[in-house]
């Protein structure tokens, strides 16, 4: 599936103010923004279509998500409803609220989350009552932790908070820490913890490894403003970007690539294209892996060794085993959330370990058709399943490819009983697929992974130490995850404009975040 619009393979122009490599989410924000503020945007994707994992695709009747299944931050006055709203395309795609959270399936128990603060607390201490007192502490600081976090500016590093302690006390103190090794202060129900850390799933690191900050302040934003689904796939929000590029005067180009970052004095000329033709420009975001980035883009002689050593030692979160499947079942889905994180264990760090043994072990199940009928013929359900997976397994994936996604139907089918009875097809996507897609390295779904040393503003800076050079989504500030990946494009470009104040950059733009706009 790709955008009405049918797209060159060639820029117009040899010369740009800008030019993106990459169209993700966080190279389509990055490229709008610039382009709205005036730049000459050239937005260059090596695929056949804008996108990246949110770049929908179609089999037969059937419309799928390759790995985007839900976005918060929609309601007014939210992130993603903002940055729409700015780029005057909010009316381009229709945001369906999700409700409930998610649900978690354990080998003998499943607990349905609710959204907001108040009655996920609630809900918890209904089914724990014994752990009352703890479980609201425990929600309690994460609450801080999203307040404090907030108030950061665009890049701002743990160093600069430490300037301004007493307005970051609890991020300060809790900036090395481990989701488990908070949440073991609080509560012993070890049964409780599975279930009020079930989201990992979304930030692909179990909570012994999982940062803190990073687990609070996606729970906390997605709690207090819920998620949705976007009709007719999240195609629809990605064409809303390229709407936003478009007509503030940039341009796209697909199937074509990047190849090299050119210099001059260590800084930023140009770029060169697969067919050897230069671009000058003197300002290039990279929506890319961030040491693809340096080494084969620029070339790792130009950057100081300390860097690259340190960048170069800094694991990568886990790959993902995804398989995409049609069932002419009805599937029984009351009280179940859209999102289904299912796991073999309420031991997380033996899902861990039985993960990159490469077991089938933890596994989130969406049927995106559920919420949004269009997506398959009348009467039929499209279900998505992925599954945390190491790139490299003790057998070659193509070896064992059928065996994995029959393994997969099989997860479904505990999720949605009757499933297989109505199969249609199921189609598997490896983790190595999942790498030469998106040429990230080790296939990571996440970027870095987010462990307490690299997530953040432990991650790289938007920032680099080439001048004109940056990078925007999962591999620099301020992370992984679908809002956090358009907040970096977003803060990239403001970071190139000079704004230091999201609100002063808006206005500038012609738009005031904080007057109420009507319902759409």
């Amino acid at each position: 599936m790709t955008t009405e619009a049918e797209f060159a393979n060639d820029p117009r122009d040899d010369s740009y103010d800008c030019v993106v490599v990459g169209s993700g989410l966080g190279g389509l924000s990055s490229s709008a923004f610039l382009a709205k503020a005036g730049k000459k945007v050239l937005l260059v994707e090596r695929l056949d279509g804008p996108g990246g994992y949110a770049h929908a695709f179609r089999r037969g009747e059937y419309v799928f998500d390759p790995a985007v299944h839900a976005v918060g931050q929609a309601y007014e006055g939210g992130l993603l409803d903002t940055w729409l709203r700015a780029l005057g395309v909010r009316d381009r795609c229709n945001l369906i609220p999700l409700d409930p959270f998610y649900t978690v399936v354990l080998p003998d128990y499943t607990f349905t989350a609710p959204f907001g603060v108040e009655e996920f607390i609630e809900a918890h201490v209904k089914a724990f009552p014994h752990e009352e007192h703890g479980f609201r502490e425990f929600m309690t600081l994460c609450q801080r932790i999203k307040d404090e976090w907030d108030q950061a500016r665009p890049g701002t590093s743990l160093a600069d908070l430490g300037r301004v302690a007493e307005s970051f006390q609890t991020v300060l103190e809790h900036r090395s820490s481990s989701v488990g090794e908070v949440l073991e202060q609080y509560v012993q129900d070890p049964r409780l913890k599975a279930v009020c850390t079930a989201i990992w799933g979304y930030q692909g690191a179990p909570p012994s490894r999982l940062s803190f900050i990073t687990f609070a302040g996606m729970t906390i934003s997605l709690l207090e403003g819920g998620q949705t689904y976007c009709e007719g796939s999240f195609q629809s929000l990605v064409n809303a970007w390229v709407t936003a590029l478009l007509e503030n005067g940039g341009e796209l180009v697909v199937g074509n690539e990047v190849t090299g970052i050119l210099l001059d004095e260590s800084k930023v000329r140009g770029v060169r294209l697969a067919d050897g033709r230069e671009i000058s420009t003197p300002l290039v975001v990279s929506n890319a892996d961030a040491l693809l980035t340096f080494e084969r883009l620029v070339g790792a002689e130009h950057f100081p060794t300390p860097f690259l050593d340190k960048l170069r030692k800094m694991p990568t979160s886990t790959s993902a085993f995804v398989v995409y499947a049609a069932t002419t079942t009805e599937l029984p889905h009351e009280g179940m959330a859209h999102e289904i994180f299912v796991y073999n264990s309420e031991d997380y760090d033996e899902v861990w370990r039985d993960v990159h043994a490469g077991e089938i072990a933890c596994v989130a199940v969406t049927a995106p058709s559920l919420v949004d009928p269009s997506l398959a013929p009348r009467g039929e359900n499209t279900v998505c399943a992925v599954a945390l997976m190491p790139y490299e397994i003790d057998r070659p994936w193509p070896e064992v490819k059928e065996e994995y996604t029959a393994r997969m139907v099989d997860e479904i089918e505990r999720v949605f009983p009757g499933f297989k009875s109505g199969l249609i097809f199921a189609e598997g996507a490896t983790p190595q697929a999942l790498g030469k897609y998106s040429l990230a390295r080790n296939g990571a779904m996440y970027g870095w992974e987010n462990n307490p040393r690299q997530t953040h503003s432990r991650r790289p800076s938007n920032r680099t130490p080439i001048e004109g050079l940056y990078l925007a989504g999962a591999w620099s500030q301020p992370g992984s995850g679908t809002i956090n990946t358009m907040q970096s494009g977003f803060q990239t470009a403001q970071i190139i404009l000079g704004y230091a104040d999201r609100d002063e950059f808006l206005r500038e733009l012609g738009y005031d975040a904080t007057v109420p706009t009507a319902g759409l």
